[in-house]
């Protein structure tokens, strides 16, 4: 549900206060309903006191008369006794009031014209007790009853006043509505301290998994050390488990990640010393074959062809084995100098060397007029455009236009490499820069490609805190090499 609130703490706190509130509200309303039936029965009890004390008297006034028109004098009905303050009494013949009386702290008095009216408006044939509410004296619960014995048709009506009653209900009304809102103001600030308390464990559970969510475990020390501490594993309550949960959980990764760690480290050490060791043996093997043939003369031309493949093949595992040796060390941080290298001119000489040796490309650059300052390694980021440029010059036809641009945004230098030859196969880009990749055949005109480039440009860009990014289409292909700026104070 939409209202509903996400937050544990407001759905324990919104819960509770609830169920206090549909409790608190249940036993008010009881509360006041058994009031008012109290009240209402209390009422009737003093109404029919009050009817049988008029009755009393009026029967003893009737013996005291002898002819039945003069049974009520004028103001008879104000020396009848037994009527408390509020009460009212009335004789009505035929209907109507003929003689009435108001009771109060004082001397008893005739009712009021307007209340006379209202009772002769009512009928009071087979009717029992009624509340009434009239004019100028409040509401009132009736009754009435025959005379009886000789009262000759007459009927003898008593009301007993509902305003002391009413006010002490709405007292008690009141009185109870503030209660429950206390008790529910109380309630809610005791549930919220009760749920922050109960829940500060979850809260710290949490706060664990957070920190270890940020940790960078790409790095050289990618060891989880953060565990929940030993009080909050508590077998016994809800959010123990959980966090000794937790803290298994992390033990398993830490030791997957540290069993990674070594064994990537070991990988590392066994390509670099493969790399060193293959070195000297391929330049034995290339060394030999170039004095092998430098007799070409006297050797047969098959043999010549084979010692000159021997060559070339030696030169290319010479190659790979310095690509590995490279990626090797930058891996481990090594291999890397710092100086302020100038990007723009770094882009003229790259785009110059290349240019020569692929003249059926055409290469444009669009550089800034000023220079464009980098802290790096001036060797392995023109090895980076390099590689670059040879990408695009190998895996697309002749004629091709490749653009290079150099841009500043904020405090990063953009290089971007652009070619509008062949796109790159959309299933290739997400692993374009990992060790071994090569690209699409459509894209690819010459073999010879040891899928390393990329893997390296990667390594060298990442080395100088920076990042790049391809993005392809049928009909444009863009790396866009993002590096931090050299910091002005840095620069001479």
């Amino acid at each position: 549900m939409i209202w509903w609130p996400r937050s544990l703490r407001r759905q324990l706190v919104l819960g509770v206060t609830a169920i206090v509130t549909v409790v608190l509200l249940a036993v008010g309303v009881l509360s006041v309903y058994s009031l008012r039936t109290y009240v209402g029965t209390m009422g009737d009890t003093e109404l029919s006191r009050s009817l049988a004390a008029f009755s009393h008297s009026f029967h003893k006034l009737q013996l005291k008369k002898d002819e039945a028109e003069d049974a009520v004098d004028a103001d008879a009905l104000s020396a009848f006794v037994g009527q408390a303050p509020g009460n009212l009494i009335a004789v009505l013949h035929d209907g109507e009031v003929v003689q009435s009386a108001v009771f109060s702290d004082g001397e008893p008095h005739p009712a009021p014209r307007a209340v006379v009216e209202a009772l002769d408006s009512l009928d009071w044939t087979g009717a029992g007790p009624r509340t009434v509410k009239l004019p100028g004296l409040g509401a009132y619960r009736l009754a009435a009853e025959p005379a009886g014995g000789d009262g000759d048709g007459h009927m003898l009506l008593c009301g007993v006043s509902l305003d002391s009653a009413n006010q002490v209900i709405a007292r008690k009304t009141v009185t109870l509505a503030v209660i429950i809102v206390v008790a529910l103001v109380v309630t809610a600030l005791g549930t919220v301290a009760v749920v922050r308390y109960a829940l500060r464990p979850l809260r710290r559970v949490a706060s664990t998994a957070a920190k270890v969510a940020t940790l960078r475990l790409d790095a050289d020390d990618p060891r989880i050390h953060a565990r929940v501490q030993e009080r909050y594993t508590d077998p016994d309550s809800e959010v123990g488990v959980v966090g000794e949960a937790l803290n298994q959980l992390l033990a398993n990764v830490d030791s997957a990640l540290a069993e990674l760690a070594a064994s990537d480290r070991r990988t590392r050490q066994f390509l670099m010393d493969a790399s060193h060791e293959l070195r000297t043996p391929l330049a034995a093997i290339q060394g030999y074959a170039e004095l092998t043939r430098q007799d070409s003369a006297e050797l047969p031309p098959t043999t010549e062809y084979a010692l000159a493949r021997i060559e070339a093949e030696a030169r290319r595992m010479t190659g790979l084995v310095g690509d590995l040796l490279l990626l090797t060390r930058l891996g481990e941080g090594q291999d890397l100098e710092s100086d302020d290298v100038d990007l723009a001119d770094l882009v003229v000489d790259a785009v110059n060397d290349i240019a020569v040796s692929a003249p059926e490309h055409h290469w444009v650059t669009r550089l800034p007029e000023d220079p464009v300052w980098v802290r790096g390694d001036r060797a392995r980021l023109h090895q980076v455009l390099g590689n670059l440029l040879t990408n695009a010059r190998m895996h697309t036809p002749p004629g091709v236009t490749v653009t290079i641009g150099l841009d500043i945004r904020r405090d990063r230098a953009l290089l971007t490499v652009t070619d509008d030859g062949p796109g790159i196969d959309a299933e290739l880009l997400p692993n374009l820069f990992g060790r071994f990749v090569r690209a699409d055949k459509s894209r690819s005109r010459e073999l010879g490609s040891t899928g390393l480039g990329l893997a390296i440009v990667a390594s060298i860009i990442e080395a100088h805190k920076g990042a790049v990014t391809v993005q392809s289409s049928s009909e444009e292909t863009t790396f866009t090499v993002d590096l931090p700026l050299a910091p002005a104070s840095q620069l001479v």
